[in-house]
């Protein structure tokens, strides 16, 4: 994993971070098979001319291959894709940057495609369609584009999940917030007070008045009363 890396927002983590595959570079290998068929071309020719201007050319094509693949190289080495938990993210460019990111929440789906030399390679396309103004996000050269399908996917159920949780906890937070408050158990009545020795010495001497007690209880009752005080 080469270049710069994507910059991540706070409490943003990376799931996937990757150049393009090396089959980037396939200009360069088919120029520089041709070079090689140039030079074999020259051992096969005796004309001094021939050689010549051949030579020229195959030298002229070597320094223009070796430009463009030092090119093509730091070309590769600042494109970058990646995943992750919040957005798929990819910038690219030399002397022009420029970037793309699609948030996770408004993917609504993901194609890849594979030739068969590339399946072999296991490099494909990758191709997501989201809401917006962007519409589709064609992406090339992604290594095993089968298994960033597969993780963009399992991103997107994750948000959704975890918008889920969100949107459940901020509601069970409102319904707490309206509910109304216990009832107060009411206060339990008061025991009566008691009679006062006034009172209660007052009530045996009723008592003694109505013939309900005798002199001697009478006497021990105003005793017990007399000797709580």
């Amino acid at each position: 994993m080469f270049g710069p890396d994507i910059a991540l927002m706070p409490n943003e983590k990376m799931v996937l971070a990757s150049n393009p595959h090396w089959f980037y570079f396939w200009k360069q290998v088919a120029a520089g098979l041709g070079i090689i068929g140039l030079l074999l071309l020259l051992w096969t020719v005796d004309a001094d001319w021939v050689d010549k201007v051949l030579g020229w050319i195959t030298l002229l094509a070597f320094v223009v291959l070796l430009i463009n693949t030092i090119y093509a190289f730091v070309q590769w080495q600042t494109t970058r894709f990646a995943i992750t938990d919040q957005r798929v993210a990819y910038q690219s460019g030399v002397f022009r940057r420029r970037g793309v990111s699609i948030p996770l929440n408004r993917i609504n789906n993901v194609n890849f495609e594979q030739t068969f030399i590339a399946r072999m390679l296991n490099n494909g396309v990758v191709t997501i369609e989201s809401a917006g103004e962007t519409g589709d996000s064609v992406f090339e050269n992604i290594p095993n584009p089968e298994h960033v399908r597969a993780l963009i996917f399992a991103g997107v159920e994750a948000d959704e999940q975890a918008d889920s949780d969100r949107d459940a906890a901020a509601l069970a937070k409102a319904m707490r917030d309206q509910q109304p408050p216990p009832p107060v158990a009411p206060a339990a009545p008061a025991a009566p007070a008691a009679p006062s020795a006034t009172d209660r010495l007052a009530a045996l001497d009723d008592l003694k008045a109505q013939g309900l007690i005798d002199d001697a209880e009478y006497a021990t009752k105003r005793q017990q009363i007399l000797d709580e005080l």
